[in-house]
């Protein structure tokens, strides 16, 4: 392969071909020469990425005491990029796969479009790598020496049932027997209307299928990390930066899908507002505060209707703030359904329909209640709570809902 051919090349430009000869101004002499001859930045790295572990093998095998290669640079790929490959549209994709279909070559453009395999890949697939029952293909020995599996899209499963049903085969039997040419797929390409080579230089190959493969894995919102296995490369970055090719199209509908600056729809889609939604009740804690901000002690000494809440309980404000506050979280707690269907067990309604206090709770209206004008729905989820909690409370906090009562005047 690569690897081997630029090794043995390598070796043969040394003087006498000894280890003591393979310097970093050897390899950046052999290198420079690949660049004479008009290779690419990719070439020049693939070099010298071989020369390098190959060096650092030998000082692990105790055959060099340090690797003097590693020092020789990497050239920038971006900046020298030989073969740009585009995405292929949707129709063209349809139509070639239309022309594929008419000549038995569909299930092969499909694997490349639907699971990103390489030529060498569909050389190598056998029917026992084919799983229908879990829809999976298996990749074996493919660019990075290891097995690989990948979900098989229905389409592509399809056209290989349909493959197999036209041609009996055993597991160990070859997927594909006769390589799809370059040339081959040149005509395909041709027939559907395909250009090779489109006006900014960029190339349509057999490779490109999986540049478009990255492409609509980006626009279906798959994370990198996902897309980074689906195309089976060793770093998300080179399915980012070599197979993701976002347009224009792209990022317009990105902005498109913002929602506009200063409108409610974009301040409470982005939490922007401290705005209380709407209807909705004020908090236990906020009721007994009250509208004018004073506390519960301070309202029933300024009211004039009665006692001090203040002087009902024997501890400070904070020790009701945190009883009540628990309150209020086991009335947030409570289903939405419960509360509208509450009814206060210790108060029920005279003949009359209205209500009255028992010994033992406050005054806590049904929903049916309108004397006085007491209030409803939201208020009796709020009683609910003091209601169902009445017996566990503290002395001080009973006579500070009292209190509270009696102080309001209803």
């Amino acid at each position: 392969d690569n690897k081997q051919r630029h090794l043995g090349r390598l070796v043969e430009s040394l003087d006498d071909g000894r280890l003591s000869d393979l310097t970093a101004d050897a390899l950046e002499r052999y290198l420079r020469r690949l660049r004479d001859k008009g290779q690419s930045a990719r070439t020049w790295n693939l070099g010298r990425q071989v020369a390098v572990a190959f060096a650092s093998w030998c000082v692990k095998q105790g055959r060099l005491e340090s690797n003097p290669l590693s020092v020789v640079p990497k050239l920038n790929e971006q900046r020298d990029r030989r073969r740009v490959r585009r995405t292929l549209t949707d129709a063209e994709l349809a139509r070639l796969i239309d022309v594929a279909r008419k000549r038995g070559r569909e299930a092969w453009y499909l694997a490349c479009a639907f699971a990103g395999t390489r030529k060498g890949d569909l050389q190598r697939l056998t029917w026992a790598d084919v799983d229908f029952a879990d829809a999976t293909l298996t990749v074996r020995e493919g660019k990075a020496k290891r097995i690989d599996t990948l979900p098989m899209h229905p389409q592509l499963a399809d056209a290989l049932r349909r493959r197999l049903a036209e041609r009996p085969a055993v597991g160990s039997a070859r997927v594909f027997p006769e390589t799809v040419t370059d040339l081959t797929r040149r005509k395909d390409f041709e027939r559907a209307g395909i250009p090779l080579v489109d006006d900014d230089g960029r190339v349509a190959d057999l490779h490109a299928l999986r540049t478009t493969l990255g492409t609509q894995l980006a626009r279906a919102g798959v994370t990198p990390q996902v897309a980074q296995r689906m195309m089976r490369h060793s770093d998300y970055r080179t399915t980012l930066s070599h197979y993701t090719v976002l347009g224009l199209a792209d990022t317009a509908g990105a902005v498109a899908a913002l929602p506009c600056i200063g409108t409610p729809d974009a301040r409470q889609a982005t939490g922007t507002t401290d705005a209380r939604p709407e209807n909705e009740p004020p908090r236990i804690h906020q009721r007994m505060q009250g509208q004018s901000g004073q506390s519960v002690a301070q309202r029933g000494t300024s009211s004039g209707h009665g006692p001090s809440v203040a002087g009902a309980i024997n501890t400070d404000e904070n020790s009701v703030s945190s009883v009540v506050g628990g309150m209020e979280r086991r009335r947030l707690e409570r289903p939405t359904s419960s509360l509208q269907s509450w009814q206060p067990h210790a108060v029920t309604p005279d003949s009359t329909g209205t209500c009255e206090p028992t010994p033992d709770a406050p005054r806590a209206c049904p929903s049916s209640c309108g004397q006085n004008g007491h209030e409803s729905g939201d208020l009796d989820a709020d009683l609910a709570v003091v209601v169902e909690e009445w017996a566990s409370l503290p002395e001080p906090i009973k006579r500070a809902v009292v209190a509270m009562v009696e102080a309001s005047g209803k």
